[in-house]
C-alpha cells in the first residue's frame, strides 16, 4: 500500500512538473527589441486633439506596464506608427419620457497601429484597426460631456493598443 501511495504521488508530481515544462515568465519580447518611441498619432478622424490624447496615453499605458521602454527615435529597436481613423458617438439610450432625447452615448475611437523595426524596416506587429470606447451619460450639454469622455475612451484605446503590441510576439 505504502509504495502504491508513493508511486501515485511520484506520479503526480512527474506530471505537475512536465505540464509547466513550456511554461515562462517574464517578455517574448527579444531583450535588444525593448525600447520603442511613439511619435505622435496622426488625426484622420477630424476629432479635434483626439491624436493628442492617444499619444498620450499610449506613452502613459507603455510606461505603467514597463515590459518595452520608452525612448527618443534616434534610440529605440521599435517604432509605432498610429492613425487615428474614426471618433464615432453613438446613441446607446433614451429618455423614457421624450424618446427623442438621447441620455447616454458611447464615443468609440479606431486607430490604425502598426509597430516596426526601426533597424530593418520590418513590421513586427500589424495591429490593424483597434477600438477603445467609453459609455457615458449627457449631464449639462454633449460637447462639454463628449469632451469629458474622450480622455477615457483614449485611456481603454491604449490599453488595447499595449496589450495586443505585446500579444504580438
Amino acid at each position: 500500500m505504502k509504495s502504491f501511495v508513493s508511486g501515485c504521488l511520484a506520479l503526480a508530481l512527474l506530471s505537475g512538473v512536465t505540464g509547466c515544462a513550456q511554461y515562462h515568465t517574464g517578455s517574448a519580447i527579444p531583450a535588444d527589441l525593448r525600447t520603442i518611441a511613439v511619435p505622435p498619432f496622426e488625426n484622420a478622424s477630424g476629432h479635434p486633439r483626439a491624436e493628442v490624447l492617444t499619444t498620450q496615453a499610449v506613452l502613459a499605458e507603455f510606461r505603467r506596464d514597463g515590459t518595452l521602454q520608452i525612448v527618443e527615435r534616434e534610440n529605440a529597436a521599435l517604432e509605432m506608427y498610429g492613425r487615428i481613423t474614426s471618433c464615432k458617438l453613438e446613441p446607446m439610450r433614451f429618455d423614457h419620457d421624450h424618446p427623442y432625447r438621447t441620455v447616454q452615448y458611447r464615443l468609440t475611437i479606431t486607430a490604425d497601429v502598426k509597430v516596426y523595426e526601426r533597424a530593418t524596416g520590418k513590421v513586427v506587429a500589424k495591429l490593424g484597426k483597434v477600438t477603445g470606447s467609453d459609455i457615458f451619460s449627457t449631464q449639462s450639454d454633449l460637447p462639454s460631456t463628449e469632451r469629458d469622455a474622450m480622455p477615457r475612451a483614449s485611456a481603454k484605446l491604449a490599453q488595447a493598443i499595449v496589450r495586443e503590441t505585446l500579444l504580438s510576439w
